[in-house]
Order: C-alpha cells, then sequence, then structure tokens
C-alpha cells in the first residue's frame, strides 16, 4: 500500500493520560481510522532503518566486496529502498485502513524507557514527520496526580511514575518547540473541563468540529479491559 494513500496522525503519549478518549474522538470523523498501540513496533522499524543507514554509510567508507571484510556487502544494501517497504507494510499490516479511509495512525504510549535518550527520541519523531505524507503529532497529556492515581499506576512507585511523565513530557516540549507546524499540545485535564477546547485540535488536524458528537464519545464510559 503505497504511502502517499492516506495521510497520517500521531498520538504520542505515556502511560493514563487520556488517549483511548482521544484516539475515539478522531475516530468518530468520517475517513478516519486511528488504531491503539502496537507496543511501540513503529519505533523498532525506525531503529531497524537507522541500522541499514548506519550499514550503508560503513560499506562506502571502505570496500566491503571482499568476503574476508567485516561488514562484507554493506556497500551494497538499499536503505531507502528498505525503509520505503518497511513504512508500507506497516501501513497495510499494522495500520490496515479499511476502504474509504482518507487519515490513519495509531497512538503510541512507550516513549519513556531509558535506553531512548533525549535525543533518539527526536529523531524518531523526525523520522516520522519526513517519511509519513502530511504527518502530524499529537502530544497527549495529564496532571501527575491524576496520572498516578489512575488503574495499575496506583500500585507504582510515585517517583517511577513522575519519571515517566517528566521524561516524556520534556520529550514533547522539544519535538513540538523543532517542528511547531506538524505537532500539537492537547491537556487532557483542560479539555475535560472544557470540551469546546478541542476544537483548536479539529481545526489543527484539518478535521470537522461537531460539539455534539465530542460529549457523545464523551459521556461513553471506556473499557478498557481485554476481549475475552
Amino acid at each position: 500500500m503505497p504511502l502517499n494513500s492516506h495521510r497520517y496522525i500521531f498520538i504520542i503519549t505515556y502511560a493514563r493520560s487520556g488517549s483511548t478518549l482521544l484516539m475515539s474522538l478522531l475516530n468518530h470523523c468520517d475517513g478516519v481510522c486511528i488504531r491503539g498501540e502496537n507496543r511501540a513496533t513503529l519505533y523498532h522499524l525506525y531503529r531497524a532503518s537507522e541500522g541499514l543507514r548506519d550499514t550503508f554509510r560503513r560499506g562506502q567508507s571502505g570496500r566491503q566486496e571482499a568476503r574476508d571484510r567485516p561488514w562484507f556487502g554493506a556497500h551494497a544494501v538499499r536503505p531507502a529502498r528498505f525503509r520505503r517497504q518497511l513504512l508500507a507494510a506497516f501501513v497495510s499490516e499494522v495500520l490496515a485502513p479499511p476502504p474509504g479511509t482518507k487519515v490513519t495512525g495509531c497512538k503510541e504510549i512507550r516513549h519513556h524507557h531509558p535506553f531512548r535518550d533525549d535525543a533518539d527520541f527526536a529523531a524518531y519523531i523526525a523520522f516520522l514527520l519526513d517519511n509519513f505524507p502530511a504527518a502530524q503529532i499529537v502530544f497527549n497529556c495529564r496532571n501527575l496526580e491524576a496520572v498516578s492515581q489512575s488503574a495499575w499506576l496506583k500500585s507504582r512507585p510515585y517517583a517511577q511514575v513522575e519519571t515517566m511523565v517528566k521524561t516524556c513530557e520534556r520529550r514533547f516540549k522539544a519535538a513540538l518547540a523543532r517542528h511547531p507546524e506538524q505537532c500539537f499540545w492537547v491537556d487532557y485535564d483542560a479539555c475535560i473541563a472544557r470540551p469546546q477546547r478541542y476544537a483548536a485540535l479539529f481545526a489543527f488536524l484539518k478535521l470537522p468540529y461537531a460539539a455534539d458528537q465530542i460529549d457523545q464519545v464523551l459521556r461513553k464510559p471506556l473499557d478498557h479491559q481485554p476481549q475475552k
């Protein structure tokens, strides 16, 4: 499936931020299909793509055609083609947009792990914006105290939750500063208090805003329990 068959919205956030509600709001728009989490599959495809780019650079730095060279074959890899095929497979096999979809994407909460440093996160965001046509990113955030008392996070040490939230929000703010035309910050608490605030998000995403539809979604309880 060609990448330019759709435009893309990615919800980037952390656990218990209200991202499922935001996903639901967007999915009530005609022609929109935003999928849920996939355990950061797209991040791992980014790492694979970057790994092959580095392999290619090593191949260009010296002759690697000989079978006894440590990077034998590195000169022949095709990183750009590899990247295109990876991302096309992600769209067709993971996002799997149904017929009639104009806007697709997904949400993901896994952006705070220690081995993903600030520079890596920044490069990942640039990768998404550079390689998905008309891509937009929504950073969804919530009050730390509310996050720490939500669902299973109540049983986690407060310091651990605080680190997650503060690490993510620091990275999100830096990305927003770098890409202000393609990124948007959503304050979950402010929007729940005054749902009309969602209008700015919908305008940014070039999606139709219907206050009655927003109200309908907000009134529906979310079920996070796995289906049997």
